[in-house]
């Protein structure tokens, strides 16, 4: 609504009242009497300065955080100023009409305090509404906080994974170039298939399970690269479940997680199975403890359960038998 248009709602508005206000207080052929212009001017009158008052209190004391005191002040000051200026419009006119000087006179004593009755009801309607106005307003603030909080949140999380993953495939590397450069060449150029996905896939928040099917299969190969033989893979995902989505990188971390905690060798080599059940995605390994027990902050299964819980209410699962570890991913699906 432009301003214009604005205005004349508003002066509309302030001749309803002061017509109803008529109606309910003096005899219907005084209805349309010149004195309505004056009464409308003081119902414009007491309903802006009851609007400044609320507009002054704002600055003061918020309906949210200080709903007592705001109350309390709000009804206080639109009660005085608007006896006072109800006192002063009956007084005025009553002049303007008998210019005999009573102050106070058999009309306004019979007209006051109904007429006060029904401004504060209008004046009740009006701090209602700026209370309701402030009240979803905080609603609105707190749920974008909610999610601007989430998102940073979560771009939080996603950002852990990516120095670390990084610093290892970098030493390995390392290492590579000093004693197999032929496979320190295909390491580097599968590490920037893998790392052009990291940096693809920075912002996304999900994937689908056959482009993080994809991303494992170049990761793979880093490792058996790195590990020569003695890691090794069964992959068996249903092929209806390929377009669910997951996390980015959740298999990588699963896997990371996997061999940072297990013993392997060529002689015994660490197998690792992926693959989906129902609407769940299972990642599993048998457990072959290393002879010295790595550290471990549960970082990678953590970050993976927090930014889960952004997406689905359903729970990542892990069980631990004490032969098999499983990592059971609910696989969301589009909506």
């Amino acid at each position: 609504m432009d301003r214009k248009d604005n205005i004349w709602l508003n002066i509309g508005f302030v001749f309803a009242i002061a017509l109803v206000f008529k109606l309910f207080f003096f005899r219907l052929p005084e209805v349309l009497a010149p004195d309505l212009l004056f009464i409308a001017l003081f119902v414009f009158i007491i309903w802006y300065g009851n609007l400044t008052i609320d507009a002054w209190l704002n600055l003061r004391y918020s309906w949210i955080k200080d709903f007592n005191k705001r109350l309390v002040f709000q009804s206080l000051a639109g009660l005085v100023f608007t006896v006072f200026v109800m006192f002063c419009a009956m007084f005025l006119i009553h002049q303007i009409q008998f210019g005999d000087g009573v102050i106070i006179n058999r009309k306004m004593r019979e007209i006051f305090t109904p007429a006060l009755l029904f401004t504060l009801c209008l004046l009740a309607f009006n701090i209602s509404g700026q209370f309701l106005k402030a009240w979803r307003k905080s609603l609105i603030e707190v749920e974008k906080y909610k999610t601007e909080s989430a998102t940073a949140q979560l771009q939080n999380l996603k950002n852990q994974l990516n120095p670390h993953f990084l610093f290892n495939n970098l030493s390995v590397l390392t290492s590579l170039v000093y004693k197999n450069q032929d496979k320190a060449v295909e390491f580097i150029n599968e590490l920037s298939k893998v790392y052009r996905y990291v940096l693809e896939n920075r912002n996304t928040e999900l994937v689908t399970l056959q482009e993080e099917l994809t991303f494992l299969d170049h990761y793979i190969y880093l490792l058996k690269i790195r590990f020569e033989g003695s890691i090794a893979f069964d992959i068996a995902i249903a092929e209806e479940k390929k377009n669910s989505l997951v996390l980015p990188m959740c298999l990588q971390t699963l896997v990371e997680n996997t061999i940072q905690h297990n013993e392997s060798s060529q002689a015994n080599p660490l197998k690792v199975s992926i693959y989906t059940q129902g609407d769940f995605l299972v990642v599993e390994n048998p457990i072959q403890p290393r002879n010295e027990a790595a550290e471990s902050s549960k970082t990678g299964l953590k970050n993976i359960k927090l930014r889960y819980s952004f997406f689905t209410d359903q729970k990542i699962v892990v069980n631990d038998d004490g032969r098999v570890f499983q990592v059971i991913l609910p696989l969301i699906t589009k909506q």
